[in-house]
């Protein structure tokens, strides 16, 4: 509640239109998903994933009037030449659900605004829940569990879903656009607006796996997106938002020109392509507080007693930030 009445209150001082005018950094937001209000209303899986729809379509209609958007591969370009970053902005989503190209692509074309996708390489054609977002792991997920999940398990869906007793049924399903979308979907959607990144090949934590385990998520979930897709990804994003120095470099050996992390912050003039930051956009953020995050003012308070550093923003939020992490 503090939060939300301190963001209301930069707002009303204009502080992030005015931080939006002096600050040259350039704003990569990141989404995962977007939901119908029926389902949002009724919310499974990681809740703070799944956007409502009435809530993204007002979120973008803001952003077309207060930044230009641009494609990711555009920003990075500027980025590189050191040209001005004031007031640029690209949107990008992680994990393609189904949701994402049956409510968030619409909309994004309506405004014209370019995205990028990321996509787990495996999950389009085992068409299987992500991990994260099954009830059962919902019911027993607790901080220290959850950091034992992306540490000792190492963030594979397939061993953490093991360890759970009993293991989920293959019935605890979930509606259709809170799960991955398949190939067909992903490869009919891309045009001259949207461009498909990598976001590995089974989302493990990159910084836990071994060089060859590294190379196999970095290389062949590309290989198997071009595959499938007839378009090779340029931009990777780290699962979780893991990444160390070693793992950065065995994305720039593999290839790819950028990579985003989900570190916050504003991007600058000459920064590292591969360590981009992003502002994640959880589901329940009030509009006074993306507009203060996108112009790079976000509250830094202590964190709430009792909660876990690893799963929940240092930064506090009106709700708790997505489950994503980074281990330096």
């Amino acid at each position: 509640m503090l939060s939300r009445l301190v963001y209301r209150g930069f707002g009303a001082l204009g502080l992030p239109a005015l931080a939006r005018r002096l600050r040259n950094g350039a704003a990569i937001l990141c989404y995962h998903n977007v939901v119908h209000e029926a389902q949002s209303a009724a919310p499974r899986g990681e809740t703070s994933l799944h956007l409502p729809l009435r809530d993204f379509q007002r979120q973008m209609q803001w952003l077309v009037r207060h930044y230009e958007v641009v494609p990711l591969g555009d920003l990075v370009r500027r980025l590189e030449q050191r040209q001005t970053l004031r007031r640029l902005a690209a949107v990008t989503f992680d994990d393609a659900y189904f949701g994402f190209f049956e409510h968030a692509l619409p909309i994004l074309r309506d405004f014209k605004i370019p995205a990028t996708v990321f996509v787990v390489a495996n999950a389009p054609a085992k068409g299987e829940p992500f991990w994260w977002d099954l009830p059962a792991v919902q019911a027993v997920a607790t901080p220290q569990r959850r950091h034992g999940w992306l540490t000792d398990l190492r963030g594979d869906g397939a061993s953490i879903l093991q360890s759970l007793a009993p293991p989920p049924r293959s019935s605890d399903s979930l509606p259709r656009a809170q799960q991955p979308a398949d190939w067909k979907t992903i490869a009919q959607a891309i045009d001259g607006n949207l461009t498909l990144g990598a976001h590995s090949r089974t989302h493990r934590a990159l910084d836990t796996l071994n060089d060859g385990e590294l190379l196999d998520e970095l290389v062949t979930g590309r290989q198997l997106i071009a595959r499938e897709t007839a378009t090779e990804p340029k931009f990777f994003a780290y699962p979780y938002g893991a990444w160390n120095s070693r793992v950065r470099e065995a994305v720039r050996s593999a290839g790819y020109r950028a990579a985003v992390t989900l570190d916050y912050g504003l991007n600058e003039p000459g920064g590292d392509p591969l360590a981009l930051r992003r502002v994640s956009v959880p589901a329940g953020i009030s509009d006074a507080a993306l507009a203060a995050w996108l112009a790079g003012l976000r509250l830094r308070l202590p964190p709430a007693r009792g909660s876990d550093p690893v799963f929940e923003s240092r930064e506090v939020a009106p709700i708790q930030a997505p489950v994503r992490w980074k281990r330096a």
